[in-house]
């Protein structure tokens, strides 16, 4: 006699678990703080899963209640340091400023509620005429051929009434030593994604893409910024994961 459990079941209406992907920013003995699509939650975890800090999850939420079911095998942790600038409460380290045209200020900010992974973000603004800022990251080791998946969240910042003109670009650096410094490097810059128009919170913008390493040697993730007097950007949670 065939068992009609399993249809009955599948064909009544929810509550279902949910699946969802994130990635983990804090580890403590019974508790991970995950970030699920720009929203950190706390989440319990599988026994005998060794959680670190950038692991790219699969997460199951059934109501209110997450949990980690483990690191998604294939994909690697978090490259960049201080991914979304909570290392120091004071200063912006282990990333480097550089004015490709005009006079920028980029600041970090916090700590604040609003940042969209963490407390802190860093804000890209310039007090007179448009100007463009690049903020990269340290570098990253990387072989001829090597792919990763990078992403950032990016958010304008406007005076009153002023048209949203900020424009962010996704950038991959190459340089052959790991103490070359932007513009010295040694493959033309690759841009992974480019938004116009950059609009203010909520929602926060996403770029996204994939970048293949034309040499071996040294990648940089570079935040690449184009403000004016009124419009200014914000970034935070940069990630770049070896696919």
């Amino acid at each position: 006699m065939t068992n009609q459990t399993p249809m009955l079941v599948a064909a009544q209406n929810g509550p279902y678990a949910q699946a969802r992907t994130g990635s983990i920013t804090g580890v403590s003995d019974n508790t991970l703080r995950v970030n699920v699509g720009g929203t950190t939650i706390t989440a319990s975890y599988l026994i005998g899963y060794t959680a670190k800090e950038g692991d790219l999850v699969l997460l199951l939420r059934q109501d209110a209640s997450w949990c980690v079911l483990g690191a998604l095998a294939g994909v690697g942790s978090n490259e960049v340091l201080n991914a979304s600038f909570e290392d120091n409460p004071s200063e912006i380290i282990t990333w480097t400023a550089y004015d490709v045209s005009g006079t920028s200020s980029i600041t970090l900010v916090g700590p604040v509620d609003s940042a969209p992974d963490g407390g802190f973000y860093v804000n890209a603004a310039t007090d007179g005429a448009a100007a463009v800022a690049l903020l990269y990251s340290d570098p990253i080791p990387v072989t001829t051929g090597d792919a990763f998946a990078v992403s950032v969240y990016v958010w304008g910042s406007y005076v009153a009434d002023a048209p949203e003109t900020a424009d962010a670009d996704l950038v991959a650096l190459w340089f052959a030593t790991p103490t070359d410094l932007y513009p010295t490097t040694s493959s033309a810059d690759t841009v992974i994604a480019s938004q116009a128009d950059v609009p203010a919170a909520p929602p926060f913008s996403t770029l996204s893409g994939s970048v293949t390493a034309p040499v071996t040697g040294y990648m940089r993730i570079g935040l690449r910024s184009t403000t004016s007097a009124d419009a200014s950007l914000n970034w935070d949670l940069a990630v770049a994961r070896r696919t």
